[in-house]
């Protein structure tokens, strides 16, 4: 509340109140208990203005929201899923993040299901990034592990242009 606001609840509630307690003198109350009226109306009135200034306007509170939909709260469930006991990542999270590898490295050519192109995405990730896509039930995936994939698969440069990316000639940028 602004000095200004305090001010005019001020003279309000004084005015207010000298009205009430002239009320109360000119319809016969001695003049000590037209006082204490009106002090008692002051005290009212200050506090009810008081409170009124207190509440935000509608303008200022924020609108409920329904929970984001999409790739958003996806993204949320699987951070809160992530993680079992602390020390390694879940299969059903290896198995989503296996499956942005292969939609990642398919246009360089790359399948990380094929063994033969393992050496390929190694060279590429890293072999840090590369071991946690290989499923082994013997060695659990931890965190930073997940987080090394992940940051690699980010970086990943975008793929060479050949035949099957090429921009066909007959493609026109306005609407027909």
């Amino acid at each position: 509340m602004s000095v200004g606001e305090v001010v005019r609840n001020a003279l309000i509630a004084a005015f207010v109140a000298a009205l009430i307690g002239g009320a109360a003198r000119v319809l016969g109350l001695d003049g000590p208990h037209a006082i204490a009226v009106g002090c008692g109306v002051l005290a009212l009135v200050l506090i009810l203005l008081s409170q009124r200034s207190v509440v935000p306007s509608a303008d200022l509170t924020p609108p409920d929201l329904e929970p984001p939909v999409g790739g958003r709260r996806d993204l949320e469930q699987l951070a809160w899923s992530m993680v079992e006991h602390r020390t390694h990542v879940r299969g059903i999270v290896l198995a989503r993040v296996r499956a942005i590898a292969v939609h990642r490295l398919a246009p360089h050519g790359l399948d990380p299901r094929r063994p033969d192109d393992d050496a390929a995405i190694a060279a590429l990730l890293g072999a840090a990034a590369w071991a946690p896509l290989r499923p082994d039930l013997d060695r659990p995936v931890s965190p930073r592990a997940l987080d090394a994939t992940l940051r690699a698969l980010e970086r990943l440069p975008p793929a060479p242009l050949g035949p099957a990316r090429a921009i066909p000639e007959d493609r026109t940028t306005r609407a027909d």
